[in-house]
């Protein structure tokens, strides 16, 4: 067993290279990370990472290399379609969370990790495409579709929602969320009309024909992203590729939702973006899983590969950086040769859990979002003042974004 590598991990994005990297940093545990594309992967959109992903990430030590490439804040503002303020959430805070938030792309942070990986000597095999895996009494064999085989003692599943080593494991099928998103970026703050002088910035907007939220993602906040999520009829996968690729049909359904009775800079902003630019997501979420590993518990699920949901919440990213931090520290527990089905069923239940309630925080999110009658909608805007008259600014979200992943210890 300590001949083979000890850990295989199956995805390059950001969860597969954040374990790796915390297991060589913090515990001297070598691993390789197989990945699909042929190449580091540019494509994606800017993504928001709370202080809980923050903090993996400057444990990692990417964080220095990440803040000056993004903006950071700590307070989100709320409104409604009219301009009147509903509430403002602290996201982050040095003060309570050592850390702000932080509006950055998601291929800056993928190019960060596999940067610090070839530093820290921690090797990448890019264009792999994983056919078949096979769960041995002392290791996992993986087959590649370019007919070569490798093995190791474990075997870390961090490859997405369509996770192909999820599928090897367990029957299970993704499902479309019955929402998607639009997003555009690169936008001039200076461009946008007089009437986003009258909300701060990044000010998440509510009516009754859904949700728009205007942040600044440069690292000056000069410019600024757009980005709704919205309900969406369901479509097979050609389908949702050639309406992402249809930029004319992805504006107008953009301006039959926003183009009038909204603040004046948003209807300008689903007018006068450059289509081209756009992007379409649907999103699609893994139903809940009993368990994140295989039966021998030889091969191990983090990342949207376990728990993929719709991210309404600007959780996605850090609750796979989460399931890195926290299960390099059960990797590397002293007795964990000898006694890993206890302490994976161990980390697996704390995460389950933990999952749980940012699950039902993200489908609250959702609820706020989705489009209604002006009556129920003057309600929902009621409940968001309401709520933060009641809880304050930090919304009752310690627990969200102060989590510590180290403290996994603590439930072994």
């Amino acid at each position: 067993m300590s001949e083979l590598p000890y850990l295989a991990i199956v995805g390059g994005g950001i969860a597969g290279p954040a374990l790796a990297l915390s297991l060589k940093k913090h515990h001297g545990i070598s691993s390789i990370v197989y990945e699909l594309q042929p190449k580091y992967d540019v494509r994606g959109v800017n993504i928001t990472l709370a202080p809980n992903a923050l903090r993996v990430l400057q444990h990692v030590g990417v964080y220095d290399t990440v803040r000056p490439q993004g903006y950071r804040y700590e307070n989100i503002h709320m409104s409604n379609a009219r301009s009147q303020a509903l509430g403002t959430l602290r996201q982050g805070s040095p003060k309570h969370y050592n850390f702000s938030s932080l509006r950055i792309h998601r291929a800056i942070v993928q190019k960060a990790l596999l940067d610090e990986l070839k530093v820290q000597g921690i090797p990448v095999v890019f264009g792999k495409k994983l056919v078949q895996l096979h769960e041995e009494k002392e290791f996992v064999e993986l087959e590649f579709a370019d007919g070569t085989t490798a093995r190791a003692s474990f075997a870390i599943g961090a490859d997405g929602v369509h996770s192909r080593v999820r599928d090897a494991i367990m029957e299970t099928k993704t499902s479309y969320s019955g929402f998607m998103g639009i997003i555009g970026m690169g936008v001039k703050r200076e461009s946008l009309h007089k009437s986003a002088s009258q909300v701060p910035l990044p000010n998440f907007v509510f009516g009754s024909r859904g949700f728009v939220a205007i942040m600044p993602s440069s690292y000056e906040g000069d410019m600024v992203d757009f980005f709704s999520t919205m309900p969406y009829p369901a479509r097979s996968r050609e389908e949702w590729n050639e309406l992402a690729n249809d930029k004319t049909k992805i504006q107008e359904i953009l301006q039959q939702r926003y183009g009038n009775e909204w603040p004046h800079f948003i209807c300008d902003m689903t007018k006068d973006y450059d289509k081209e630019g756009l992007s379409l997501l649907p999103f699609f979420e893994v139903p809940p899983l009993e368990r994140w590993t295989s039966i021998k518990r030889r091969v191990i699920l983090i990342g949207d590969s376990a728990h993929a949901f719709t991210p309404q919440g600007g959780q996605g990213a850090a609750m796979g950086l989460e399931d890195a931090e926290t299960l390099s520290h059960t990797l590397s527990h002293p007795d964990f040769k000898s006694d890993y089905v206890r302490l994976l069923t161990a980390w697996e239940r704390h995460r389950i859990e933990r999952l749980r309630l940012v699950k039902d925080f993200t489908d609250l999110n959702g609820r706020l979002r989705t489009p209604d009658t002006a009556v129920i909608q003057w309600l929902k805007e009621l409940l968001i003042w309401g709520r933060f008259k009641w809880t304050g600014e930090l919304g009752n979200l310690q627990w969200l974004h102060g989590y510590n992943a180290e403290d996994i210890v603590r439930f072994f």
